[in-house]
């Protein structure tokens, strides 16, 4: 999705021929992509309006290379407490300002990032591996499609009118800001993330402070000094660094919502900052996604939907197609050209347009990787692939497909986040549902067939937040993102998010209704 969601992209849908050739055929050259964002120095906070020195920094490691290329600000809990009073300063004025006004500026900021947008591509496939290619077709155009969104139906989002039996009351609702949200991203797609995340605060009159992840920073950091100019002084803060600063903002007695991306682990650890406050959170988290392939589906297809559902963003997507349920009357076929599609894959370079899978995002995700496919190989599956890395520096791990029949091993049920799928046969349609539910988490699955009563009653009965039909990965704005279980509560990129961002209030009127003798020393 990030930090899933990321999860988050506007994918190749409808021509992939076409689109993957303007992919490849973009402007960015691979010596030009790498050098083409270097910070003034060292990357900085803002906050209140101002850019910051933090006491500390770090370095951001380019995974392609696994060499530093940037330094960014550690923050302290001081820089925290900062950023959310200069937040709760300016929430005053910005939660008053009307819908029109807010729509403009979402409007504005739409536009100046599809101006400048095509500038971030390199800089996503410098700081977390993601294909270049995949930068331009998918993040740059899906950032501006969600604000767009959000200012379209913030001029619908108000209160209502409450019929009641007492004609003497009039009764009515508002919706009305809560005030300092609370951002915590992901790593894997982070400038969809914050856009899904900071379109709807800023929509319904909130203002933000944002952490980063210490793996993706930069670009959230080069997004707020495009649009500072667009924001009044506090709206938007953005605080850097690892996990202790998360736990300052998450615990932090003056913010109204917490909205995280990322894994069910750290998920707990924020709920449980945000429980001593009692305050409310958005938690969009991890998946297995299945996908049941049905014998009558068209293979063509639902391979290549497969193959993008799990090797598009590197696999480290928390809709990644990482379980492939499939009928045995196609098992052989479906697996043969997968495998064929999967091993030719182009490893390499992010920054390099003909790239088809970049490196993971450090070292560490690659380790944790390893270890899954270790426990795999101890279950006893089989690999199908061949799974060769390159030599050399970079986070490399080759595209994966591991033979488990009946779904049974670990890999199977934990999610790996990288680009890694367990094919599965089925002969019985009840049983593929019940085994797509059988993990902890509901998040995104799909099905692939030609029968139409089929699709609608496996839809029906898989327990997740998404489901696809003859298709993957297709988030368009307006289409409600979030999942049950381990996968998190609540929903992003739909008209009903703006109801996560703000609170009903209720008022009621009399229009003089008569009143009971109900106290013997008062008279009327």
């Amino acid at each position: 999705m990030t930090n899933c969601r990321d999860e988050h992209v506007a994918c190749v849908t409808g021509h992939p021929e076409q689109e993957l050739h303007t992919m490849i055929d973009s402007p960015v050259a691979p010596a030009s992509g790498r050098d083409s964002f270097r910070a003034d120095g060292d990357y900085e906070n803002l906050i209140g309006g101002r850019w910051r020195p933090a006491a500390g920094g770090f370095d951001a490691i380019d995974p392609s290379v696994g060499e530093a290329w940037a330094v960014l600000p550690e923050s302290t809990p001081a820089d925290v407490d900062d950023a959310v009073r200069a937040a709760q300063a300016a929430f005053p004025a910005w939660s008053r300002t009307s819908a029109e006004q807010r729509q403009l500026v979402l409007l504005a900021i739409a536009d100046r990032f599809e101006q400048h947008g095509a500038a971030f591509a390199p800089l996503l496939a410098t700081e977390n591996g993601r294909p270049i290619r995949e930068a331009f077709a998918g993040d740059i155009p899906t950032v501006s499609a969600i604000f767009r969104f959000f200012a379209g139906v913030i001029r619908a989002h108000h209160g209502d009118h409450v019929p009641v039996s007492d004609p003497h009351s009039l009764v009515y609702t508002v919706r009305e800001p809560l005030g300092v949200i609370a951002v915590i991203l992901p790593w894997n797609s982070p400038l969809i993330t914050l856009a899904n995340k900071l379109a709807p605060i800023l929509a319904a009159g909130n203002t933000a402070v944002v952490k980063p992840s210490e793996y993706a920073s930069a670009s959230v950091l080069e997004f707020l000094k495009l649009i500072e100019d667009l924001l009044e002084p506090g709206v938007v803060n953005v605080v850097c660094g690892h996990g202790a600063v998360g736990a300052a903002l998450s615990s932090h007695l003056d913010v109204a919502k917490i909205t995280f991306t990322g894994g069910p682990a750290t998920a707990r650890l924020i709920l449980g900052n945000a429980a001593l406050a009692l305050t409310p959170a958005l938690m969009e988290l991890g998946g297995k996604g299945a996908m049941i392939v049905a014998e009558d589906a068209d293979l063509d297809r639902a391979v290549h939907d497969a193959l993008t559902g799990i090797y598009m963003a590197n696999g480290e997507a928390c809709i990644a197609s990482s379980r492939l349920l499939l009928h045995d009357r196609i098992y052989d076929d479906f697996v043969h050209e997968f495998v064929r599609v999967a091993d030719s894959i182009r490893l390499g370079d992010a920054t390099d347009p003909a790239t088809e899978l970049g490196p993971l995002v450090s070292s560490r995700q690659l380790s944790l990787v390893q270890e899954h496919l270790a426990t795999a190989r101890e279950d006893g599956v089989g690999f199908l692939t061949s799974g060769a890395a390159p030599s050399g520096p970079g986070f490399f791990q080759a595209p994966v497909m591991i033979a488990d029949d009946d779904g049974s091993s670990r890999i199977a049920r934990n999610e790996v986040f990288g680009p890694v799928t367990v094919a599965e046969r089925f002969s019985d349609y009840s049983d593929a549902v019940q085994r797509a539910n059988s993990t902890r988490y509901g998040l995104a699955a799909g099905v692939w067939t030609k029968d139409l009563a089929r699709a609608h009653t496996i839809a029906g009965s898989l327990k997740a937040g998404m489901v696809w039909v003859n298709k993957w990965f297709d988030l368009p704005a307006g289409m409600p993102m979030g999942g049950v279980g381990d996968s998190g509560f609540g929903r992003e990129t739909a008209e009903q998010t703006l109801d996560e961002y703000s609170a009903t209030k209720s008022v009621n009127i009399d229009l003089g209704a008569p009143r009971a003798q109900m106290w013997a020393a008062q008279t009327h």
